[in-house]
């Protein structure tokens, strides 16, 4: 059993990077118009509308799926690692449905002129706050249990939904597009929405490597971290502040994915092991395949009407959700 075991995993391992590759090229093939993936190629050396169509338009679209997939489900790999919780992630605390909320505000202002604000750093006030909330709810003395900590982040996120419902209602014509951020697009990605996102992305993904043995101590405890001499609450907030800056920066552009986070770290765990070294890679590249190919099935499934990418990251996560919370109810007995 633990040699088909490690057999499955150093298949995983070696085979996720060409997945990704080829992934990444299928998923530019399809569209309303198919364009072979050889032909992808060739048209860099020639001036065409299909070359415009590929490369100046669904391949910045291609492109944000990819790396939001990446963001989201490293932020949940790092989030389950500083909580000690296998069920935290942007979405279920509630820091998503925060950072919608904070970019639909910001928009609001900007459009109806009360007041020039930036939209990512409101968008990132607002993802702390909600995801504060939620773990402040949830924590009984020094621990934050799993079952209250979903229940708070549902409720969390359902009272910052409303608000961007809210907001939606009140501009009426002026936010005609703001439904993106209930349900998550990633229709009209120029590479100029990239910069910021990618930016945040490349801080976050250097720093989780680096301390990526500090990442494994914190999985085993505080108290076991700390006598291994690491300043455990500089760590949390850091991370914490980080990936809430990350998740909001993605959020401000895409509106709100759900379950990414939560589904794509269990399944790099099972593949690359426990350490962070090893998994963190395997949720980047899985992350990337998920998210892309689910924008993909989302504007093909019902061709030309366009599925929100949100709604099939939720047909995966919400019943990978319910067996890992079985199996860990088991498990508890």
């Amino acid at each position: 059993m633990s040699k088909n075991r490690n057999w499955f995993q150093t298949l995983g391992r070696y085979s996720l990077p060409f997945v990704f590759v080829i992934v990444f090229v299928f998923n530019l093939s399809f569209g309303t118009v198919y364009v072979s993936p050889l032909k992808i190629f060739q048209l860099l050396r020639q001036e065409s509308a299909e070359k415009y169509m590929i490369w100046n338009l669904r391949f910045p679209r291609v492109l944000m799926a990819t790396l939001t997939g990446i963001a989201l489900s490293l932020v949940g790999n790092i989030f389950q690692a500083i909580m000690k919780n296998p069920l935290v992630d942007p979405y279920l605390i509630g820091t998503s449905a925060g950072a919608s909320f904070g970019a639909l505000l910001a928009i609001y202002f900007i459009v109806n002129s009360i007041a020039h604000v930036s939209i990512p750093t409101m968008s990132f006030i607002f993802a702390v706050i909600a995801s504060s909330l939620s773990i402040l709810l949830a924590k009984k003395g020094n621990v934050v249990p799993t079952v209250h900590l979903v229940l708070s982040g549902v409720l969390v996120s359902t009272l910052f939904s409303a608000g961007s419902m809210l907001l939606l209602n009140i501009a009426n014509k002026s936010l005609v597009t703001g439904h993106v951020w209930l349900y998550g697009s990633f229709s009209g990605m120029t590479f100029r929405d990239l910069i910021v996102p990618a930016s945040s992305l490349g801080v976050f993904v250097t720093l989780a490597f680096t301390l990526s043995k500090q990442l494994d101590a914190m999985t085993l405890g505080e108290k076991e971290a700390k006598s291994l001499g690491i300043n455990v609450e500089a760590l949390k907030w850091t991370f914490y502040l980080l990936g809430s800056f990350v998740t909001a920066t993605f959020v401000s552009k895409t509106g709100i994915i759900g379950f990414v986070g939560l589904v794509v770290p269990h399944m790099a765990r099972i593949i690359a092991g426990p350490k962070h070294s090893k998994n963190l890679l395997a949720t980047i590249l899985i992350g990337g395949i998920l998210m892309s190919v689910c924008d993909t099935l989302a504007r093909t499934l019902l061709n030309p009407v366009e599925i929100p990418v949100g709604i099939i990251t939720s047909f995966i996560g919400a019943p990978f959700m319910f067996v890992l919370l079985k199996w860990k109810n088991g498990v508890a007995k």
